[in-house]
């Protein structure tokens, strides 16, 4: 074979990978766009996710008001590390009424019966859980602001909970989908979620309390803190997006 031939055939698989994966790209899109928006559509039907994430954020609000009443700057002083934790539990609370609505109506075996990439089904459940617990934590943050007179409405607040929010549905969609096919998967959802998303929140709790604090915050000092939920985030995305495949198929 000459050198010229040799070069044209390299030149012809390699028009024929880059027009395949030019065929793959907007399949994959509409894979995802599908998932997105069967999980809309059920929501809008049910009317389950947001709502019960609501109503408990809702209820331990005024917990933590009652527990605090009369003692304002010291509800103050806690008011971030209140908002994560009702984050944190509503988002779980969400992700597990998720997955028994995935089980109930068969759903989760639909999906993988369809001839689509799994970690489609992976990044469509990311934006669809992802956009239930940003209307939740929309919701919160004026009453988080009336209750404890925080200015929890700030853009630079709002930009590190949809960092924390993306790390943490991250890794709950992928827990979830671990612990589908187990008989104690509402106990073990959070067992395994909460200590692996533990360091992201801790380090987004720490650069909110900042944020929402009467003198400006050093950039210098929040550096490391943000830093660590961005690499959480893409590790998280990175890992379940190859991941996936194997999870749902043992």
């Amino acid at each position: 074979m000459t050198t010229s031939t040799r070069e044209e055939a390299q030149e012809s698989v390699s028009e024929k990978a880059t027009k395949q994966s030019e065929e793959q790209t907007p399949k994959f899109i509409s894979s995802v766009w599908a998932i997105v928006w069967k999980d809309l559509t059920m929501e809008r039907h049910t009317r389950q996710l947001v709502s019960v994430m609501l109503v408990f954020s809702l209820t331990a609000v005024i917990v933590y008001n009652f527990a605090l009443f009369g003692k304002l700057s010291a509800a103050r002083e806690v008011a971030t590390g209140f908002l994560w934790i009702t984050i944190l539990l509503a988002g779980t609370l969400g992700l597990n009424r998720s997955l028994m609505s995935e089980i109930e109506n068969r759903s989760l075996d639909a999906v993988l019966m369809a001839p689509v990439d799994r970690s489609a089904i992976y990044i469509g459940k990311l934006i669809s859980v992802t956009t239930f617990t940003l209307i939740m934590e929309l919701l919160l943050i004026p009453i988080f602001t009336v209750f404890f007179n925080k200015p929890f409405w700030r853009p630079q607040v709002i930009f590190i909970l949809v960092l924390g929010t993306i790390g943490y549905v991250a890794a709950g969609v992928l827990v979830t989908s671990m612990s589908v096919q187990t008989r104690s998967r509402e106990v073990l959802l959070p067992v395994l979620l909460l200590p692996l998303t533990l360091p992201a929140v801790l380090a987004a709790a720490q650069v909110t309390a900042a944020f929402v604090a009467p003198e400006p915050p050093v950039w210098s000092e929040l550096q490391f803190a943000i830093a660590l939920v961005v690499a959480f985030d893409i590790f998280m995305v990175t890992a379940g997006f190859l991941t996936y495949h194997y999870v749902v198929e043992e």
